[in-house]
């Protein structure tokens, strides 16, 4: 009885310590990461009016040397951009965007001018607003003209500078965008000599995000009332517009109920980090469908500039735990917008009347709207690259 005792005891030890090992075992090195970057583009930005546009970015970094690199993606047929989507190495040293401006004398008059920044949703700017930037005061290595604004962390996607091996795609080889109707739902495949193989399926909840389609609606103190639909997996929004006064002063306004020119934002967030930043009020909730842009604005110029961001979902996919080589893969997606605040850009183009919802101009103003309008559809097609 004893011997059993004994040999039973060594035989569940031995099962902890090899249960222990198992348990111990280091999950696989991550050797390649591979980013999907999902843009949803309406207004302007497009070359119409009323255009959507898709663009999709793909980014994939390894961290193994290889001198003749070769990698694809292969899409779902949903994607409608063709069965193979070539990762294309860039040839040549990748420049290094934070290089320091060369501000030696002799390289040129500094800048000049002023900016008045104002932010918050609201008809009427609060006390204490603009804030104003004198930009002939601005040194170089000096503190932000703009004061203490809100830290915001920016995501570090795959690079040719950060990795031993790097590819991308849009390139030289295919266009930068998709098909209107394209989706990032269904099976997806990455295939490369310097990179493991990854397989990943995506979604219906983590695909393109819809289109912004804002209506702006003139209010009687002169404020601009710009409402849209709530998009499927937003995490949150901010707008920001942008005007020239005659005297060549710079009016710059943001949604964020926190001081911060708007356009500091980065191009994409992470999910935590827009969560935090709405919790801050910077960027605004995602049922949020309105906001008020103040009268002191809005009547800045004839032709400011209202863009908006929507930052959506992110989505994350790995390697199993068994594989011997380690990847991971992340989907972020965003939806942006660009329109003359307060115009009907589609209606004016057409040389229409004014949006429907303003009131008929009295008689002896008949001349003055026609002449903004005259102005607005020039400085439209301007930006459009449409003769006026």
């Amino acid at each position: 009885m004893k011997i059993i005792l004994t040999t039973g005891t060594a035989l569940g030890a031995a099962a902890i310590a090899c249960t222990a090992v198992a348990q111990q075992a280091p999950k696989p090195k991550i050797e390649a990461v591979y980013w999907l970057s999902a843009e949803t583009t309406s207004g302007m930005a497009t070359g119409q009016p009323n255009g959507v546009e898709k663009n999709l970015t793909l980014q994939l970094g390894s961290s193994r040397s290889q001198p003749a690199p070769s990698a694809a993606h292969l899409p779902p047929q949903a994607l409608k951009a063709g069965d193979r989507l070539p990762l294309i190495t860039p040839k040549g040293v990748a420049e290094k965007p934070d290089a320091p401006t060369d501000f030696r004398p002799g390289m040129g008059d500094g800048p000049k001018g002023r900016i008045e920044l104002y932010w918050g949703c609201g008809e009427a700017a609060p006390a204490g607003q603009p804030f104003v930037v004198d930009l002939s005061k601005i040194r170089p290595g000096g503190p932000s003209p703009f004061g203490a604004v809100p830290q915001v962390n920016a995501m570090t996607s795959p690079s040719q500078g950060r990795h031993a091996t790097y590819g991308e795609w849009p390139n030289g080889r295919k266009g930068t965008r998709v098909p209107r109707d394209a989706s990032l739902a269904g099976a997806h495949v990455v295939q490369g000599n310097y990179a493991p193989e990854m397989r990943f399926t995506i979604g219906n909840g983590a695909d393109f995000l819809g289109p912004l389609t804002p209506k702006h609606s003139a209010q009687s103190s002169g404020a601009v009332l710009v409402s849209w639909p709530a998009l499927a997996n937003a995490r949150g929004t901010i707008l920001t517009v942008v005007a020239a006064r005659e005297d060549g002063t710079t009016v710059m306004w943001s949604s964020s109920a926190v001081r911060m020119p708007g356009m500091s934002l980065p191009d994409y967030l992470a999910e935590g980090e827009a969560a935090r930043l709405v919790q801050q009020r910077i960027l605004l909730a995602p049922q949020t469908t309105q906001c008020a842009v103040p009268a002191a604005v809005a009547k800045a110029s004839e032709s400011a500039m209202l863009m908006m961001t929507t930052y959506g979902a992110e989505a994350n996919y790995g390697s199993p735990k068994d594989a011997p080589q380690g990847w991971a893969v992340k989907l972020r997606t965003k939806a942006t917008h660009m329109s003359m605040l307060g115009v009907d850009i589609a209606a004016m183009m057409r040389g229409d009347a004014d949006d429907a919802d303003s009131p008929d101009p009295a008689p002896e103003e008949e001349a003055r709207p026609k002449k903004k309008r005259g102005l607005l559809r020039g400085v439209i097609g301007g930006a459009l690259g449409i003769p006026g």
